[in-house]
């Protein structure tokens, strides 16, 4: 899921459920659900990973698995989907995590698990192309973590996820040229699969589940 913030909707798309593997898109306006078509839209797929890119009124979408993992971008304008090539790219992947720093106008990509297992590297979409960023320290390989831009501070923040050790409860932070370990006296225990999104009233990222 993402948020339009120009259309004021909750975007959600695919997924899975008990008859199987998913291709819908549905927008919540804080009132109703309203399904969307397309003339063309993503394959059904789950584990993708969505952000809102704000500076081109785009929800972008990366990845997931359906029978194998996707490298495919696909952003949608409020009206239709339309598939975005890139070369370079990210390799195919699911479970990755995405979000959009607005100060820098990047959709930021890290980690996942590909072909060949759990990733560590990091992407930045700018509308136009994917570039593979290059930090000197980088957080260690993983999927299923949780990831949400703190704009008071300009970071965007990752915690958690599943490495090939096991569950992770770690928490990073990327500015755009560096990923930091950050070291809170309190945090919440080890996990994967969890959802988390910037309170911007507040000045906090949430964390739940």
């Amino acid at each position: 899921m993402a948020y339009d913030a120009a259309r004021g909707r909750v975007v959600l798309v695919g997924g899975c459920c008990t008859s199987g593997l998913l291709a819908d898109t549905w927008e919540w306006d804080g009132r109703e659900w309203v399904e969307r078509t397309s003339t063309t839209s993503p394959p059904a797929r789950y584990g993708h990973a969505m952000a809102y890119d704000g500076a081109r009124g785009r929800v972008v979408l990366f990845g997931g698995y359906s029978n194998g993992v996707f490298g495919d971008t696909w952003e949608w304008d409020g009206i239709n989907w339309a598939q975005r090539a890139s070369a370079p790219s990210p390799p195919a992947r699911s479970g990755h995590a995405m979000a959009y720093d607005s100060a820098r106008e990047r959709v930021v990509l890290f980690g996942g698990q590909g072909t060949s297992g759990f990733l560590a590297d990091t992407w930045e979409w700018d509308g136009n192309g994917w570039t593979q960023m290059t930090p000197a320290t980088s957080p260690p390989a993983r999927g299923y973590g949780a990831m949400a831009y703190d704009s008071a501070r300009g970071r965007v923040v990752l915690f958690g996820g599943r490495g090939t050790s096991g569950m992770l409860g770690d928490t990073w932070e990327w500015d755009g040229n560096a990923w930091k370990q950050m070291t809170p006296a309190t945090t919440p225990p080890a996990r994967s699969f969890s959802a988390m999104a910037y309170d911007s009233a507040r000045e906090r990222v949430v964390l739940f589940g």
